[in-house]
């Protein structure tokens, strides 16, 4: 066993929902370092275990397994948040499938009435030296209240996004606390958006999901300014159990958990595409990968001719898996 931290290591169980299917551990003083939230919970679940280790899923079924992410937190938390005046901040467009709205809905009040919910876009833009994102705001729909602010996203690398409308947003109204629950979000990311509230002395609680990740400088594909969140990355926390089956699922190599989620989403094929070609540049062997659980059937011959047309070299290191389906 790689000499690494692990979840057991530093955490204690905090909390389990009531049919055992998801569970919170609660880590205090990480580290014993000033500038990391001094509470941090991980929350464990079955959907958030298939998310993580699912890099080939998407379309649908990937956004089935946030909504369900998003219901364990509720489930979980519901009573620490119960009493307190809530108002839920949703950054589109990447957190929209981690609204909280409908896993409120199924304890009162709110299976009369419906949380409270502000909408903002904003937009990314890399920096001229290309080495962070600027962020630039765009739309708001809503009004900044409640005393416990609920921020969902799906990811947080940098943790610039979030950062950004925390300190844009408490010039107009000041919280007692601020939930970020992430479904797969970096320490670093948490330490920037930590920043903004010790400012403001604002209570800040971030809530991930299976794995506080080490967030890489450089991602694995070239000349594209993306980050990696992979839990083999040595930094990254998580139980011993989702280390050893992320070793085996993505074969020792340290492949981003998630790629663009938005992506994934929105454009399954060129996401698929994507991860071979990150499979490709990290030598996974393509003779070790259960083709048949991916969303999209890489072995078509529509996918056969979409990744030659994207690059005839990454065809070739992919081409065994269309000549063994001919056969």
């Amino acid at each position: 066993m790689t000499d690494r931290t692990f979840l057991e290591n530093i955490g204690t169980p905090h909390s389990i929902n009531a049919i055992g299917s998801a569970r919170a551990w609660e880590v205090r003083h990480l580290r014993n370092d000033r500038t990391i939230p001094p509470l941090i919970y991980v929350v464990e679940s079955d959907p958030a275990q298939q998310f993580l280790l699912g890099r080939e899923i998407s379309g649908r079924p990937k956004f089935n397994l946030i909504r369900y992410m998003a219901k364990s937190f509720v489930e979980l938390f519901f009573e620490k948040l119960s009493g307190k005046e809530l108002c839920q901040y949703i950054i589109l467009r990447g957190a929209y499938p981690f609204d909280l709205q409908y896993a409120f809905g199924h304890a009162p009040p709110y299976d009369r009435m419906l949380l409270t919910t502000v909408f903002i876009k904003l937009q990314r833009v890399l920096n001229q030296e290309g080495t962070d994102w600027e962020i630039r705001a765009e739309n708001f729909v809503g009004e900044y209240q409640g005393d416990t602010w609920l921020i969902p996203d799906t990811a947080i690398a940098s943790g610039s996004t979030i950062a950004y409308f925390l300190r844009n947003g408490f010039v107009h109204h000041r919280p007692k606390q601020v939930y970020v629950i992430t479904a797969c979000g970096s320490l670093e990311g948490i330490q920037r958006i930590y920043q903004e509230c010790l400012k403001r002395k604002v209570e800040f609680i971030p809530v991930f999901f299976q794995c506080i990740f080490e967030v890489s400088k450089v991602g694995n594909l070239p000349r594209l300014p993306l980050t990696d969140l992979s839990v083999i990355s040595a930094g990254s926390i998580t139980t011993k159990e989702l280390y050893e089956k992320a070793l085996r699922r993505y074969q020792g190599k340290r492949l981003c958990c998630v790629g663009d989620i938005g992506e994934s989403l929105e454009d399954p094929v060129n996401y698929s595409i994507h991860t071979l070609w990150e499979m490709q540049v990290l030598g996974m062997d393509p003779k070790k990968e259960d083709w048949s659980a991916w969303t999209v059937d890489i072995r078509t011959e529509e996918m056969k001719k979409r990744v030659h047309d994207f690059n005839p070299s990454l065809f070739e290191y992919f081409e065994s898996l269309w000549s063994s389906s001919a056969e």
